[in-house]
């Protein structure tokens, strides 16, 4: 029988004897586990690579939230009463955030914790500045990180809403399908309270400011 897989003539054919094939085979069998852990080789690197770039977005993305951002407007303060000029506080800060300023008198920079945002025009702040801002000075604030909203966050939240209802109490509510009347009524202390009611029919916006124009109290029709 020939050995080492010598070529043997057979029945006027070339054919390749037994051992040949095994050791044919044994090879692909080989190549074919090569290529395997090749393959689980590259996919744990590429796994490797996301998270490594993945952990390296959200570095980034935390960097970003930490960096000041310019506010809109200028503030002037009286301890930890904090006064904006032409300022977007309900827009732009919330409790917990930083305010930072160059104070004008030492050119030092100065941080402080916003304890609390009443209106555009007024917030609080953790303790006052190292004197009174007596002329509008510009501001930059830093975003505190959003993990989890406390109660004394929703109860700010609860107030802004309230205050930018009441300052421009207009039209219908999304998804109110246009059965949602708001309009702002005149008390007998003289003071304004929002009424909210529900019509029979659903309205257009146009039915809706003419049903607001006979409320006499209601500024925003005059």
């Amino acid at each position: 029988m020939p050995k080492g897989g010598r070529l043997v003539f057979k029945g006027g054919e070339v054919a390749v004897s037994s051992r040949g094939k095994k050791k044919d085979k044994l090879k692909r069998k080989r190549e074919r586990a090569q290529a395997k852990a090749a393959a689980a080789s590259t996919g744990e690197a590429a796994a490797a690579g996301g998270a490594a770039a993945g952990g390296q977005q959200d570095e980034e993305e935390a960097e970003e939230e930490m960096r000041p951002v310019s506010g809109t407007g200028r503030i002037t303060s009286s301890g930890t009463a904090v006064h904006g000029h032409e300022a977007k506080f309900m827009d732009e800060l919330h409790s917990g955030d930083a305010i930072l300023i160059t104070h004008p008198t030492t050119l030092r920079e100065e941080t402080r914790i916003i304890k609390m945002v009443l209106s555009n025009m007024s917030i609080s702040i953790s303790s006052p500045f190292s004197s009174d801002l007596i002329s509008t000075t510009n501001f930059r604030y830093i975003k505190a990180p959003r993990l989890e909203v406390s109660a004394e966050t929703k109860a700010e939240e609860r107030k802004k809403r309230k205050v930018q209802e009441e300052d421009s109490a207009f039209g219908t509510y999304a998804g109110a399908g246009g059965k949602r009347l708001v309009y702002r009524e005149r008390t007998p202390a003289g003071n304004y309270r929002i009424i909210e009611t529900t019509v029979d029919e659903a309205m257009t916006r146009e039915e809706m400011l003419d049903m607001r124009a006979t409320k006499k109290a209601d500024r925003h029709c005059n």
